[in-house]
């Protein structure tokens, strides 16, 4: 007997797998291809840099939001207000002159200052207690003036 069964293919029945052709392209297919081809190349192109948003991606920006605020409001300095009098009634005039005398503070140097600060007030009426009159001042101004003009020569 012989081991090798030869046969012809076009002796087998249409049905049979041998009889089917590998691979098999619909009617017409290499004719639309160009068309099908180009219509997928000039499809709207997608836009290089797009956000596509999520529940994840809202909570992290709100969490990072959140930590920027609490960071801001932490170092933020915070505004001292003066201390009232009702703070330093319960401190003693020992205890504060024990403070002065630490600082290196001259309690009545201290007291003098304030004292003529307030009497002054603002410079306009510092003027009002000098006795100069403004024909004086503008003499002054003007040998002043003359001076320092000559000096620069």
């Amino acid at each position: 007997m012989n081991e090798n069964n030869y046969f012809r293919l076009d002796e087998l029945p249409p049905e049979h797998p041998l009889r089917q052709e590998p691979f098999s392209v619909p009617d017409g297919y290499f004719d639309a291809l160009p068309s099908r081809v180009q219509a997928r190349v000039t499809r709207k192109p997608k836009p290089a840099f797009s956000i596509s948003w999520s529940w994840q991606r809202t909570v992290a920006s709100l969490a990072g939001a959140s930590l920027i605020a609490v960071l801001i409001w932490q170092t933020l300095p915070q505004r001292q207000e003066s201390l009232g009098n009702e703070a330093l009634s319960g401190v003693s005039n020992e205890v504060i002159a024990a403070y002065l005398d630490d600082q290196g503070i001259d309690p009545y140097e201290l007291a003098d200052t304030q004292q003529i600060h307030s009497s002054l007030g603002n410079d306009t009426t510092a003027i009002q207690y000098l006795n100069v009159q403004p024909a004086d001042i503008q003499q002054l101004i003007d040998e002043q003036g003359l001076r320092e003009g000559s000096q620069g020569s």
